[in-house]
């Protein structure tokens, strides 16, 4: 152990003083402000978890009253945050509430942008020169000759602490303590450390408050003696005492797991932006341990994280080369160890594997996905048949060989070795070259031109045109790359290269060679900005995409096509981020399309379906056509079985009913469908349209038929809007007004026979509601309209429109759903505040911030709110708590006139009746369906990571009380 210039006592001076254990209370009788907590420990995740927990224990501890709960309160964010998703909302409020900031100084925490947010905020903030410096790695140099530490010799600090110190500050060592240090005061180095750091957070000198331990440590052992003692004295009491103590354990073992469970998500939400296959498992392990809002959020955002990542794969070794077919079929993996294997396009199952001599250098796949040729650093190149699984390994240099590629719509091979750059041709069947010839350079990129007619090479400083016998027909002396520090990237099929440089990019194609324009990319991706990050690899597609691996993950830009006659791309790019990954160090895009992407970091290997649009959201294949004149979005219904009815307002005005047994659809002549609903057993279909008529629809064989029709006598200006089926077979229709109508779809007649129940008020309109069964109407109150600032709610008995209760809302009503099945009404306020009432008392059970309130949908089941905001951001509630899960986006329908207007207004949401499907329809976009049980998260998030814990990260991670469950085990498959 080791002090330097021991800690200053001053700089806990202003903590209120007495009682150690009440840090943390309000104002204090003498007028001092009294602090919530007396540190903050700011420390690397990575490099101090336990050392940050034991000295928060240790100083918890030391100098402790015997009679106290703890000597003083220390904020650890993994002890004390929830899985929260305003994380630094949490972390500022729990600095301003600390007397002392504590830094667990290391590389680690150099590095972190989190502990550097934590320094830059203490730095501004009151108590800025209460910073205590603890050293657990990396070195500290002070330069007295500049008054500050030297940055070239000291590697722990992070960046915001430079020039901060006005004179050589003081500092504890506890570099010597390792991770399996037991955190235990009786070690008298650690013991020594604790009492530096408690000095000045007591407020009082460290060989008093020693003195003070040993005292209160001695009052504790007599105060134990004395219970001893009595406990033998009153065995019947210990008896009571027994069952009050087994009581008060199964509470504190269920309090533990609740904590636990928090942390594991909370430490699940932080790794998902680059490391999501360990995160998916600690949100699968913290939802195992405790089934709470925070648990559930977390593996829910797990779910939807990253919504193109199909699949984790894991090699042997170091990745050093990936190769995909053009269609998807397969994905190649080639190592430092020499081992390449072969996965099915999605990452399920191993299709074929191959052992080479030295480090895999280079991987690429035939135009069939037959076969696959792979080169290493000693200059083995080797073809595998993937049907037949033989091997030919072909004779050549010794040199590297990283440049493979197969003639189109053919089996030759050609290959050029990376220093002498000869290039040889292999027909379909040898072992040696057909044809070789030297081109005194290694190559940067190898592709066939003209129908694989010929081969160009291009190198650093030129390029050259060679027929199929290897004849060289022209060559270019133009430089294409910088001399030195560049990333460079071929597509896969060779057509498009091109570099990375600081933060410029070129990209050139096959068909510029000889051009003076050669950054005239052609049908290659166009000039995406680079991130201001470090990159650390780069690849291109043969179209329209670049993909960029920087320090913090994958960076994906598509360029969007012109006009031009010629197929190429136009200057907009636009950009999006791939969370979920480390820096991977190895991209490719799959041949043509490029719709495909492998990225490597270390032996980890992820794929990406870049079409794909999530684990839990699926497609039916129902396109919804754009209407620049819709009034409404579409109306969606979800009836029993599975069924859904969705009313396309634009086009040919059509109405389907899509279930497990097919389509069917039905025209709706020129009407606009603006409610639907099914019968109780799902038979008929009901509609309330544009027209003012209720319809009555059954499917048949292939078809949706309109059996009935009943007209609704029209009132002023208003229009029907709801409808809900009543299980005496007669129908509910709510009108814009705030009135309903009464309809018996079994009623014959000239006219149709209907009942109206009462007009609200003709002359305005009110937003309303029905209940489920056609028994109850919500519905917008007069008194709101007179006062929109305070909105009430009337809640009316059908068809008597006897009022039950009007609640007040406290706020201006944005939109409302009710449900008889679960007694309640649901309400946004004020464009963002939803909430819960229960029908019968009129009570409020809660509300919660940050609602949309371009639509809301109720869970019949009972588990879940849906709001959608205008943007297509679609939020999930917790029903019981109000708590806030995770989002979806409704994906932007490209090019849409409608959804200029926001995907969430053009889009209608609705839970299947069993409650396991949201279901979403956007004008202008699709028909979409979001898996919404616990049970399908859990199978798509394990089919996608693939494996288990680590025995490190379970030792990292996990404690005693998150058991021996293995997350994606057995029972998970």
């Amino acid at each position: 152990m080791s002090v330097h210039r021991s800690l200053d006592a001053r700089a806990g001076e202003n903590i209120t003083r007495g009682h150690p254990g009440d840090l943390g209370n309000a104002d204090h009788p003498n007028g001092t402000i009294s602090m919530r907590y007396a540190a903050f420990i700011s420390y690397s995740h990575e490099a101090d978890i336990h050392r940050a927990q034991h000295v928060r224990l240790a100083l918890h501890t030391f100098a402790k009253p015997w009679n106290s709960l703890r000597a003083l309160r220390v904020f650890l964010d993994n002890a004390a945050l929830s899985a929260d998703p305003a994380l630094w909302n949490t972390v500022e409020q729990a600095l301003g509430e600390s007397e002392h900031l504590i830094l667990l100084a290391s590389p680690q925490s150099a590095r972190s942008p989190w502990v550097d947010r934590e320094v830059a905020w203490w730095r501004r903030g009151p108590r800025a020169r209460k910073l205590l410096l603890v050293v657990t790695g990396g070195e500290l140099h002070w330069d007295h000759a500049r008054g500050d530490f030297d940055p070239a010799r000291s590697t722990c600090l992070p960046p915001s602490l430079y020039g901060f110190f006005e004179a050589e500050p003081r500092w504890v060592d506890l570099r010597w303590m390792g991770e399996d240090h037991p955190g235990d005061l009786r070690d008298p180095r650690f013991r020594a450390c604790i009492a530096d750091l408690a000095a000045p957070l007591h407020g009082r000198p460290k060989d008093e408050l020693i003195g003070e331990d040993i005292s209160q440590r001695r009052r504790f052992r007599r105060f134990r003696q004395g219970m001893l003692a009595g406990i033998t004295a009153l065995a019947v009491i210990a008896s009571v005492t027994a069952v009050y103590a087994f009581l008060q354990r199964n509470t504190a073992r269920h309090q533990a797991r609740i904590a636990t469970a928090r942390q594991l998500a909370a430490t699940a939400l932080n790794l998902s932006g680059d490391d999501l296959e360990a995160a998916s498992l600690l949100a699968l392990q913290g939802y195992h341990v405790a089934k709470t809002p925070e648990t559930l959020g977390a593996l829910y955002q797990m779910t939807i994280k990253s919504p193109h990542l199909a699949k984790f794969v894991h090699s042997d070794a170091k990745v050093t080369a990936l190769a995909l077919t053009p269609s998807a079929r397969y994905a190649a993996v080639g190592t430092e160890k020499g081992s390449v294997t072969v996965w099915t396009a999605d990452g399920t199952h191993k299709a074929g594997h191959l052992s080479l001599s030295g480090g895999v250098t280079g991987l690429t796949f035939s135009g069939d996905g037959q076969l696959l040729a792979a080169g290493t650093n000693s200059g083995e190149v080797a073809v595998l048949d993937l049907n037949s699984h033989e091997v030919r390994r072909l004779s050549g240099g010794t040199e590297s060989v990283s440049h493979l590629r197969f003639r189109p719509r053919s089996h030759v091979l050609a290959t050029a070795d990376d220093v002498s750059g000869e290039l040889r041709l292999y027909g379909p069947d040898g072992r040696d070259p057909v044809s070789a010839v030297t081109t005194g350079s290694g190559p940067v990129d190898l592709a066939f031109r003209d129908n694989g007619t010929k081969i160009a090479v291009i190198h650093m400083i030129g390029s050259e045109l060679y027929d199929d016998k290897l004849r060289k027909i022209k060559k270019w002396n133009d430089p294409i790359y910088p001399g030195d520090a560049y990333f460079p990237a071929v597509s896969p099929s060779g057509n498009c290269f091109g570099f990375a440089k600081q933060d410029s990019l070129l990209l050139a194609s096959m068909d510029r060679l000889g051009h003076l324009n050669l950054d005239q990319t052609g049908q290659c991706a166009a000039q995406p900005k680079l991130p201001n990050r470090e990159i650390t690899s780069l690849a291109l597609s043969d179209s329209n995409k670049v993909a960029v691996g920087t320090s913090k993950g994958l960076t994906l830009a598509r360029a969007e096509a012109s006009d031009a006659e010629d197929g190429s791309v136009g200057d907009k790019v636009s950009v999006e981020e791939l969370p979920g990954v480390k820096e991977p160090s190895v991209l490719t895009f799959s041949p043509g399309e490029g719709d495909r992407l492998a990225s490597a970091n270390g032996s980890t290997v992820a794929l990406w379906d870049l079409d794909r649009s999530g684990l839990t959201m699926h497609h039916h294949n129902v396109r919804l056509q754009d209407n620049i004149e819709a009034v409404s979005p579409p109306s969606l219904a979800a009836g029993p079985g599975g069924a859904i009815a969705l009313s396309d307002s634009s086009g040919d005005y059509l109405l389907s009913v899509i279930s497990p047994e097919g389509v069917v659809q039905g025209s709706q002549d020129d009407s606009v469908y603006y409610g639907l609903t099914f019968s109780p057993d799902g038979d008929s279909l009901y509609t309330v349209s544009s027209h003012n008529r209720v319809d009555t629809w059954v499917r048949t064989a292939g078809s949706l038929k309109r059996v009935a029709t009943h007209k609704v006598p029209v009132v002023a200006d208003t229009r029907l809007t709801g409808v809900a089926a009543r299980r005496d077979g007669r129908v509910v229709a709510l009108r814009t007004d705030g009135s309903t109508v009464l309809v018996d779809p079994s009623t014959k007649g000239d006219p149709p026979q209907v009942e109206d129940s009462g007009i609200y008020d003709s002359q305005r309109d009110h937003r309303g509601a029905l209940g489920e069964d056609g028994t109850l109407l919500a519905v917008e109150s007069e008194r709101s309209l007179a006062n929109s600032k305070t909105s009430h709610v009337d809640l009316l008995e059908l068809p008597s429109r006897r009022r039950m209760r009007r609640i007040g809302l406290g706020g201006a009503l944005s939109t409302l759903a009710v449900s008889v099945r679960r007694h309640s009404l649901f309400t946004v306020i004020d464009e963002n505040v939803l909430q819960s009432w229960d029908t019968r008392t009129g009570k409020l059970r809660w509300q919660s911030d940050g609602a949309g309130y371009a639509g809301i949908a109720v869970d019949p089941s009972g588990h879940w709110i849906a709001t959608v905001s205008g943007d297509g951001t679609v939020w999930f509630w917790d029903s019981a708590t109000g708590g806030r899960l995770a989002s979806v986006d409704i994906p932007f329908a490209a090019g849409s006139r409608a959804t200029s207007l926001g995907t969430g207004w053009q889009s209608s949401i609705a839970f299947s009746d069993d409650g396991k499907q949201l279901w979403s329809a956007t004008e202008g976009g699709e028909l979409l369906s979001w898996d919404m049980t616990t049970d399908s998260w859990i199978k798509e998030l394990c089919g996608r990571v693939s494996r288990q814990l680590s025995p490190a990260e379970r030792s990292r991670y996990l404690t005693s009380v998150s058991g021996d469950y293995q997350a994606c085990g057995p029972s998970d498959s």
